[in-house]
């Protein structure tokens, strides 16, 4: 009896090889779809990933506000006598005298509110730049520092009179003076001027 044994070439030997190299090819085309619609679900995350805002760049400081100009000031049109006396609880001596002066100088007559005795107390505002803001030079005697008002201030009295003087800073804005015989009053008309300055 003759049984036929399949050698290394006949047909029979090489259809089990060629169905297993399908079946592989299958498996491998299988894979490669799953991954290319996996890479392709993941895709729009990676997009939206790198199409997402960046930070932005830091900017420069903006630039300091212009130095105010001081001697360009009118003291008696911004600082008129009437509103002068009703903020502090004053009056003018004479009502149709609003402050008297030229341009960063200003020259008040007040007297206490309530009396008509025409008691007349003079006021003098001046407004200058920051840089002329020094106590030692001027002529104040027993200079006490004043809480407060701007970032410093100080209150004496002229040498040989009453005069009490106001020095106010403000750093870098303004340097305000004011000179009259009572003290409280010219606190509070600095603390109205540095609320209210242009």
């Amino acid at each position: 009896m003759n049984k036929h044994i399949p050698t290394e070439h006949s047909p029979q030997a090489i259809i089990p090889g060629l169905l297993i190299l399908g079946a592989l090819l299958l498996i491998t085309s299988a894979c490669t779809a799953v991954a290319s619609s996996s890479s392709a679900a993941t895709s729009p995350a990676r997009s939206q990933a790198t199409s997402a805002p960046q930070a932005a760049a830091p900017t420069s400081p903006p630039a300091p506000a212009s130095v105010r100009d001081v001697n360009s000031m009118n003291a008696c049109a911004l600082y008129p006598g009437d509103v002068l006396a009703t903020a502090l609880n004053t009056t003018l001596t004479d009502p149709t005298n609003k402050g008297a002066g030229l341009g960063t100088q200003c020259t008040y007559s007040f007297g206490p509110k309530g009396t008509g005795d025409g008691t007349n107390l003079l006021y003098n505002l001046f407004l200058m730049p920051p840089k002329l803001f020094d106590p030692s030079l001027s002529s104040l005697q027993n200079s006490q520092p004043v809480s407060g008002l701007g970032d410093k201030a100080f209150l004496g009295t002229h040498a040989g009179s009453t005069v009490k003087d106001l020095m106010v800073l403000k750093t870098g804005d303004i340097f305000i003076e004011i000179n009259g015989t009572d003290p409280t009053l010219l606190q509070n008309m600095a603390g109205y001027i540095l609320a209210h300055l242009p």
